[in-house]
């Protein structure tokens, strides 16, 4: 017979085998095997802990891959995750395994925060607690959607707003594009001070003194902004730029260029020691602060207490023993908004131009097609017509090896403008 001991004491109890298990106090039998957080035995104690929880957490995919984890909301279908990670097609897997498809219905881009929806019901919605009962040194656990936890850890900071200094020497993952431009200090849309010379910027056209409002479609308010925009994509991608000079607005192109080498960064090198970084990691307004070795994969998901209560949501993977979380208040106040559609995601107009060119072309090639299949199947041709039918057949033919090249080349070009590299 199960004995269930009151929560107090289950509490202390906890604490005491998770402790002696680290120091290695035990069976005899109990010196030969693993040590740490990620040994069976200290994942086993946290079972209990993540039991509830985990079913309240989802895997997001994007075109079949993992891409996050998720946080369910409400009981018919609202979870939050991590926004940035958001590529493509998106899908939901229920820790009983079902998989639903999923809409985006809002994102909040100071926090990366996003709202989806997959339609269901009966889903058990995460139970919140407030971030400021988690100390530094208590423990956490990072649930999945399995028995086992997908990380354990303790507070190393307690919530804090942050600001741009907390990241000003954050480094940028080693892929992320590179624009090559000094910006003025001050608040408001960032302002061009200096454009390096054959950087990305420079062959783009942009000049000091042009004010930036926005990146491919997405507006851009500050300094920080701008930078977290721009480090969000990759060497190699090209960017719409809109720019302010004197009274006029317009329309700069650039593909982003690769950050100048400055020689080995021993600094970087340490903090990707464990695991890969999260490509957004920098410029939360607010932050729970935590040492779990979460994957980038994993961020979205929610980081509970001993209780198994969310104190926060994952957010980014930052260092070697720095991960951050949006704060339970954070997230819960964000959550009216996020599912109203106040904050619906806005289509990048080169987005919608590429689309509708690509139905355009798409259009085309099963006319033409389709053409061709009628004249091969077409007996009935007089020999006077042959040689007029023959020439026909040819030219649709060229017609359709170019229609399927030019589709080929819209598919890409939206799949870069969508930011989208898993297809």
């Amino acid at each position: 017979m199960t004995r269930i001991l009151p929560r107090p004491w289950a509490r202390v109890y906890f604490i005491l085998s998770v402790a002696l298990l680290l120091l290695g106090v035990g069976p005899a039998s109990a010196q030969f095997l693993p040590r740490g957080r990620s040994s069976t035995e200290v994942t086993t104690v946290f079972r209990g802990v993540v039991s509830g929880p985990s079913e309240s957490t989802v895997r997001v995919r994007c075109n079949d891959k993992d891409a996050a984890l998720g946080t369910v909301i409400t009981a018919d279908g609202y979870i939050v995750t991590k926004a940035s990670l958001l590529r493509g097609r998106i899908s939901c897997v229920l820790k009983d395994g079902k998989v639903l498809p999923a809409k985006l219905v809002g994102q909040e881009d100071k926090y990366d925060v996003a709202m989806l929806k997959v339609e269901t019901k009966g889903l058990k919605p995460i139970e919140w607690q407030d971030s400021k009962t988690a100390d530094p040194g208590n423990w956490l656990a990072a649930p999945g959607n399995s028995r086992d936890p997908v990380a354990i850890g303790v507070v190393s900071v307690a919530t804090r707003k942050t600001t741009p200094r907390d990241f000003a020497n954050r480094p940028a993952a080693a892929n992320s594009g590179f624009l090559g431009v000094m910006l003025e200090d001050g608040d408001g849309n960032p302002v061009i001070a200096e454009v390096t010379k054959n950087s990305a910027a420079d062959r783009a056209g942009l000049k000091a003194g042009d004010v930036v409002i926005a990146i491919s479609g997405k507006t851009v308010t500050t300094r920080e902004v701008l930078v977290q925009t721009i480090q969000n994509f990759k060497v190699g991608d090209s960017v719409t730029i809109k720019v302010k000079r004197g009274d006029d607005e317009m329309e700069l192109r650039a593909r982003l260029g690769k950050r100048p080498d400055s020689g080995p960064d021993r600094s970087e090198k340490m903090n990707a020691m464990g695991s890969e970084l999260s490509e957004r990691r920098t410029g939360f307004p607010v932050i729970l602060q935590h040492d779990m070795v979460i994957k980038p994969t994993d961020c979205g998901g929610p980081l509970v207490d001993l209780d198994g209560k969310a104190v926060g949501i994952n957010i980014a993977r930052a260092g070697r023993v720095e991960s951050y979380a949006i704060p339970s208040e954070a997230v819960q106040a964000l959550l009216p908004d996020l599912k109203s559609g106040k904050l619906a995601p806005q289509e990048d107009p080169r987005v919608a131009e590429l689309s509708r060119r690509l139905e355009g072309l798409q259009n085309e090639l099963k006319i033409a097609e389709k053409e061709s299949d009628a004249l091969m199947k077409d007996k009935a041709v007089s020999k006077k017509d042959e040689k007029l039918n023959e020439a026909k057949k040819s030219t649709l033919r060229e017609r359709i090896l170019q229609l399927r090249k030019q589709v080929r080349e819209a598919e890409g070009e939206l799949r870069l403008a969508r930011r989208d590299p898993t297809k």
